[in-house]
């Protein structure tokens, strides 16, 4: 079996990515502006029993902007599962031989800040069959640092000031970093499982006439983001 990455096509599909399978017959599998083997292929991605490729494909201006795709290299090779996001999706091997996903909620770009400044709270999958689970209440410990460290760093000044603030007046321009470490936070709280805790501390820190729209807004994000690929396609 052979695979081939990187064939160009055409100035939209610009590159292609391909399976060659044992009686000769060539099957694509991924298309994009830029692609290239994820290194995490050769392992057993979804624990099938048979080894899977990555195919990392940038999509460029189709629909932004990383498209994952699993292929099994079973006797017949199929895509198991393709995930997408604005943001690079890592697939890290665990100790127990277990491939676990890691990346950023993209949904989260350009919420409330520019991209710069964007929090994109971390989720953590694993793919068993073609089923892609959350499993980002293992990460705890992980979240817990974030959330730790942007708390040492929202001074009671800081707090106060942004508690009075009117979003209408100034679209709280003055004060990215107090948003952003807020946002952290909430975010962190509520992509480790612990919603109860993160709507407390939006409460605790938000300026009040506002809480509101924002808890809404975020979870609008959420419904429409990442975790909207969970389950089986």
């Amino acid at each position: 079996m052979q695979i081939s990455p990187g064939v160009k096509a055409s100035a939209t599909d610009q590159c292609r990515a391909s399976v060659m399978r044992p009686g000769g017959s060539r099957a694509i599998f991924a298309r994009g502006w830029s692609l290239w083997i994820d290194d995490i292929s050769g392992n057993d991605i979804n624990q099938s029993g048979a080894l899977d490729v990555v195919f990392d494909t940038y999509t460029g201006n189709q629909g932004c902007c990383f498209e994952y795709t699993i292929v099994s290299l079973g006797k017949s090779p199929a895509v198991v599962r393709k995930i997408q996001n604005q943001v690079p999706v890592y697939f890290r091997k665990q100790a127990d031989g277990s491939v676990v996903i890691h990346t950023g909620d993209g949904a989260f770009d350009l919420f409330m800040l520019s991209n710069a400044e964007s929090v994109f709270p971390e989720v953590w999958l694993r793919l068993e069959g073609n089923e892609l689970k959350d499993i980002s209440g293992e990460f705890t410990p992980e979240y817990d640092e974030k959330i730790a460290k942007a708390r040492s760093e929202l001074t009671p000044a800081a707090l106060e000031k942004f508690r009075s603030s009117d979003f209408h007046q100034q679209l709280y321009g003055d004060q990215h970093e107090t948003v952003r470490r807020v946002l952290i936070v909430v975010l962190n709280y509520l992509y480790s499982g612990r919603e109860d805790q993160a709507w407390q501390a939006l409460d605790e820190m938000w300026p009040p006439a506002d809480e509101s729209r924002v808890r809404s807004l975020i979870l609008e994000r959420r419904k429409r983001g990442l975790l909207a690929q969970i389950g089986t396609p």
